[in-house]
């Protein structure tokens, strides 16, 4: 019985990269954050904080991931797949937010400004680490030059 041996292109070698750096940093971050929240703010704090941070963390992930599978398929298919996900994940998301902080029981605990401190700090701690990463890598079709087509003439 032979396993089937999938080739990894240096596409979806790039996407992971940058998930990578976007994971780090905004992990970095967000848990810093949530962790001044507990120290300044107390356990209400750390709550929404948290909340905030997950929120992040889960769309970016998802995202991000989507991208890698997406680098693989046609670009039509790849670029139906993130924008349909981007679409479930905002809508998804804001409501399940919506709802937990919305909830009779969570309510009275939200700070937001800790809520905002985390939604904020992670995803651009996230957008930095994958602009990073981004920036370092090595894109071959970059390296040609441009020739114009000729006019014809």
């Amino acid at each position: 019985m032979t396993e089937r041996q999938r080739t990894v292109t240096a596409a979806t070698r790039r996407a992971r990269e940058m998930m990578i750096g976007g994971l780090v940093a905004g992990h970095a971050v967000g848990l810093g954050i949530v962790g001044l929240a507990f120290a300044v703010g107390g356990r209400d704090a750390l709550l929404t904080a948290a909340l905030g941070f997950a929120a992040v963390v889960i769309f970016y992930s998802i995202g991000q991931a989507l991208e890698v599978v997406a680098s693989e398929l046609t670009p039509m298919q790849g670029m139906g797949l993130v924008l349909t996900s981007y679409a479930v994940r905002i809508v998804g998301i804001a409501a399940g937010l919506w709802a937990i902080l919305g909830h009779p029981l969570v309510a009275p605990h939200v700070v937001d400004l800790w809520l905002l401190l985390s939604v904020a700090g992670t995803v651009l701690a996230w957008v930095t680490g994958v602009v990073v990463v981004a920036s370092r890598q090595h894109v071959p079709v970059y390296d040609t030059e441009y020739i114009p087509p000729s006019s014809g003439d």
